[in-house]
């Protein structure tokens, strides 16, 4: 089977992606007349194709802000059989391509970052960063993804012309010795399910922070909404106070034996090259 990544500005291929978008959220799409409008406005709509078949989407519209006009990628979405396969990445990497064509220098987006696979994705493998953070930002949300919680979310950006695209992360081994940095650890219940840890730890003088989220976050929100709202007020706690601290999330760690994504945050001022690291 082969993938194809495709602009997408036609009536009947926004109509395609509405469908897939219904079939991913279960909820209303976006409307027509609003998604048409983007995409003939400076907009970027993207779409991949496998053997013909729409199996993802990446939408997004002109943003400004400070003075700074940027590409604002509000919606990916990828058909449930089709995930795992990399075309997340390809729908970003085809996004950053077509908007440095186009003239843009940033993309900011917002996602949970309670959803690893997501904060993988952006953080490590494309190479953006967190730097705010936005309480409840859509409100209640009753979709299949954010269910009853809270709709906390990340921004973050992705400045297209400060360094390549491309998977980055710390060697392991720093990693490994820099577990004494960790201010959120996920200790193991008696059932088996994550909890938030909090740690106190002197940060004067840290060259990088860790603070750990489940893996599986959505299997623990099934399993014990009251642990995963538990979640949730402890990331939204901590990442807002390390933002207001001059800290920005700027790198992830997978630790596959431990069922955790380890959020390595970094000092604003400060700007890293990380060796890479294997998927």
């Amino acid at each position: 089977m082969s993938l194809s990544l495709q602009i997408i500005e036609t009536i009947e291929q926004l109509k395609e992606m509405a469908k897939l978008e219904e079939e991913i959220w279960k909820t209303a799409p976006v409307p027509l007349h609003q998604t048409l409008t983007a995409a003939k406005n400076g907009g970027i709509v993207i779409g991949a194709y496998m053997d013909g078949k729409l199996v993802g989407f990446v939408y997004s519209f002109p943003g400004f802000r400070n003075g700074e006009v940027y590409l604002c990628s509000h919606m990916m979405g990828i058909d449930a059989s089709f995930r795992d396969r990399g075309i997340g990445c390809r729908l970003k990497r085809k996004q950053a391509e077509e908007a440095r064509r186009r003239g843009y220098r940033v993309i900011r987006w917002t996602y949970d970052p309670l959803q690893s696979r997501n904060g993988y994705l952006n953080l490590a493998k494309l190479g953006a960063v967190g730097v705010e953070y936005v309480e409840n930002c859509y409100g209640e949300m009753n979709d299949a993804l954010n269910g009853q919680l809270p709709s906390d979310r990340f921004i973050v950006e992705w400045r297209l012309d400060e360094r390549p695209t491309g998977e980055r992360s710390l060697a392991k081994a720093d990693l490994l010795k820099a577990r004494s940095l960790t201010v959120l650890e996920a200790g193991q219940r008696a059932d088996g399910l994550l909890q938030p840890v909090p740690r106190d730890i002197d940060e004067t003088a840290a060259p990088l922070l860790l603070a750990a989220v489940p893996l599986d976050f959505p299997q623990l929100k099934e399993r014990d909404f009251a642990l995963a709202l538990e979640w949730r007020l402890a990331t939204r706690a901590l990442f807002q106070r390390l933002l207001v601290e001059g800290w920005i999330a700027a790198g992830a760690w997978r630790c596959l034996e431990e069922g955790v994504l380890y959020y390595i945050w970094k000092r604003r001022s400060e700007r890293w090259q990380q060796k890479g690291e294997e998927e």
